[in-house]
């Protein structure tokens, strides 16, 4: 793997027809039935067990989110009662919209489903009216004490990362490994057409051996699919963020964890797919997906009638939109390339980019110059579209060809920020989802001034982990009653004790691995340590009074 060539390739999301068997296909004519309720005994927000996994639930608890009828399955005998006829083909479905999505080419089969007292009504993909379920979100962002700064510049190489050294400084999310945070314990979940040739490449050799993989899902339900078979632009995707091969490609977010999930079909572009992306979105949330990232985008399809318009482009007109919405509001940071239309008659961001709470990602070159193809925003939109900026034009990856390559495409774009928002939450895990999409918002080079190219701009990781630790729990008259100042330091931090305290306490200073650096008895309100010997990181204080109580806390060396 050291020694692999670097073949240099311009590309943009189309690149993965090189790599495809496309088929040309057409998209079966498919009907949305929508029930009137979710009237089953079996299902109860007081049982998450039956329909959440543990991690979905202590996700929830954590974050005081409720678990509400939204999150019920549908009611099974509705599907059954549907189904049962010999016309009618599932497609997919959403507990959150509370439908099913079939095919029927029997006329008189649907005007009788139409008759069924819990159906609410049945209506062509393209027909149905989606904004019954949208909800307006009522969070205020969270606002920082941020400071513009410049557009990126070529830093000085940093040899681990390897060919992946510029979209990596690029956002200063070296920083975030340096301090201890590679993605350890987060779960990402990645939306895509396919993995082909995942479980072979040696690129992810490494990937494989630690068990990165958790899992994967076809949410289009297909019974020929083999996610290692079909698709090659999901394997260029999860290879920005997972690669962990030191001095030759290091990704955003290699130590996290992924589950990896289809919703994008390759032989046919159709509004279809973005009902496949919603049961996608759904699945994430059950398993307590931290961030989704989906390089996929809509505007135009096969069948013209299909085809959104720039005034569908405002989050409430797509349930691709409609869904990334409902995933914030569960805890969840969905990552979504913006588009590469930006040079084409369209030139406008692609759905579900439009979602208000995504983050929509834009793509750069190397010298923060726009990309030419990528899709723009507009004043007209109800919020700032799109939200930041990476690297998308020249960016490195692994190819099916088992080579690491050169690209264009938004798609390439989205999950370099979507595996450091992983690491930056992995670092403040008390921290709500919006919270931390706030900061990374504000910490870009464009906070002050957004625009319709760049959104808020290029993201400093950095920056965010400042804005974020200033607010946490290394602030004054934190909940263990303890103050750490001055919290980043590069000299010495004051152990500080809110309330007088003149018990014996020993402090000990840990790093993240649990390896003891420094033990320090003291009986005052105050001492001050010296962390000139300390190398820059994430460390932890422990405090033990008479051996029974003890306080933890975080703090920075620079």
């Amino acid at each position: 793997m050291r020694n692999s060539p670097i073949i240099k390739i311009i590309c943009l999301v189309s690149i993965c027809c090189l790599y495809f068997n496309v088929l040309f296909a057409q998209a079966p004519d498919a009907y949305v039935v929508c029930f009137t309720d979710k009237n089953f005994n079996f299902y109860s927000v007081d049982k998450p067990e039956y329909f959440l996994s543990s991690r979905a639930i202590a996700k929830r608890q954590r974050y005081h989110i409720p678990i509400c009828e939204e999150d019920l399955p549908i009611n099974p005998t509705y599907i059954s009662a549907i189904t049962k006829f010999q016309a009618v083909k599932l497609l997919t479905k959403s507990k959150w919209m509370n439908h099913i999505v079939i095919q029927c080419d029997d006329e008189n089969v649907l005007a009788i489903i139409t008759l069924f007292p819990f159906v609410d009504q049945v209506r062509k993909i393209h027909e149905l009216d989606v904004s019954r379920f949208f909800t307006e979100s009522e969070d205020q962002p969270t606002v920082f004490d941020s400071q513009q700064r410049e557009p990126y510049q070529d830093t000085v190489s940093l040899d681990s990362y390897g060919v992946a050294t510029r979209q990596m400084n690029v956002h200063n999310g070296h920083i975030l490994h340096n301090y201890g945070f590679k993605g350890e314990g987060m779960l990402v979940v990645v939306l895509d057409n396919g993995y082909r040739d995942l479980d072979k490449l040696s690129c992810f050799q490494s990937f494989r051996a630690n068990n990165r993989l958790k899992g994967m899902y076809d949410a289009a339900q297909q019974p020929t699919y083999d996610p290692y078979q079909t698709g090659g632009h999901g394997t260029f995707v999860l290879s920005i963020m997972a690669i962990e091969e030191p001095y030759v490609f290091i990704g955003t977010a290699p130590r996290a964890d992924y589950v990896l999930i289809r919703t994008e079909m390759t032989n046919y572009e159709d509004l279809l797919e973005e009902y496949f992306w919603v049961a996608g979105a759904e699945y994430a949330d059950s398993i307590g997906a931290d961030v989704v990232n989906a390089s996929l985008g809509y505007a135009y399809f096969d069948k013209p009638e299909q085809e959104h318009s720039f005034m569908h482009l405002d989050g409430k007109h797509s349930v691709a939109s409609i869904a990334a919405g409902i995933l914030a509001r569960k805890a969840c940071i969905p990552c979504i390339a913006a588009g590469n239309e930006g040079n084409k008659p369209w030139h406008y961001i692609t759905i579900p980019s439009d979602a208000p709470d995504a983050l929509c990602v834009a793509a750069m070159g190397t010298d923060s110059i726009i990309a030419e193809f990528s899709s723009r925003g507009s004043i007209l939109f109800p919020t700032i579209k799109p939200d930041v900026t990476s690297i998308g034009s020249k960016t490195i990856f692994c190819a099916p060809i088992d080579s690491l390559v050169e690209g264009n495409g938004t798609s390439l774009a989205s999950p370099i920020i979507a595996g450091l928002c992983a690491c930056l939450w992995q670092a403040f895990p008390e921290k709500t989802n919006k919270e931390i999409m706030d900061a990374i918002r504000q910490s870009a080079h464009l906070a002050h001034k957004p625009d319709s190219l760049f959104g808020y701009g290029i993201p400093d990781f950095k920056a965010a982990f400042n804005m974020l630790s200033q607010t946490s729990i290394y602030t004054p008259n934190n909940e263990n009653g303890i103050t750490l100042y001055p919290n980043p330091s590069n000299t010495y931090i004051n152990v500080h004790y809110d309330t007088p305290n003149q018990n014996e306490k020993i402090v000990q200073i840990y790093d993240i691995y649990g390896k003891i650096l420094k033990e320090i008895r003291f009986s005052n309100n105050t001492l001050s340590i010296a962390l000139s010997d300390l190398k820059s990181g994430m460390y932890m204080l422990r405090i033990k009074e008479d051996n029974i109580r003890v306080r933890n806390s975080k703090f920075i060396k620079n």
